[in-house]
């Protein structure tokens, strides 16, 4: 059984860019930033605090009525992970697809139709490594006892 760990990304689609980066910024204090694809117009989003790493995420320009938001689990083995999802009665609706210099993607269905994403790091084999890895902006957060166990827990 491969780890699938944790949401490490969301996407939301976007009739109107600007409108909704608006919307976040001034609900969620979210900072956007052009990610300079060619032929897409995709937003990166930092939802991290001065005292939380937050999760990464993107908005793009939506293609069709049927783009929903996504969320995005990581996990250690791709093509293992799609073949779990078929074993436990979901399905693949996106096969395994290459982000350059960043990993591989691939878009799933739960038994009750629900969306979902898997991602593979190309670096990590786990998109969010916390304390380790940019994306996550765990990096952000300068504490020394980020991963390790405080004098209460135990």
């Amino acid at each position: 059984m491969t780890k699938i760990n944790e949401i490490t990304h969301f996407e939301i689609p976007a009739n109107d860019l600007n409108k909704l980066r608006q919307f976040y910024t001034e609900v969620f204090g979210w900072r956007f930033k052009n990610s300079a694809l060619k032929n897409l117009q995709y937003w990166t989003i930092d939802t991290g605090t001065k005292h939380s790493p937050g999760v990464s995420g993107g908005m793009y320009k939506r293609g069709s009525k049927e783009q929903k938001p996504v969320n995005y689990f990581s996990t250690t083995d791709i093509e293992e992970s799609m073949a779990e999802i078929e074993n436990a009665g979901g399905h693949i609706a996106v096969g395994k697809q290459e982000i350059e210099n960043q990993g591989w993607t691939a878009i799933g269905k739960d038994p009750e139709g629900n969306t979902f994403g898997l991602f593979e790091s190309k670096n990590r084999g786990i998109f969010r490594n916390r304390g380790r890895q940019g994306q996550s902006g765990a990096s952000r957060i300068k504490s020394n006892k980020r991963n390790n166990q405080t004098k209460n827990s135990k």
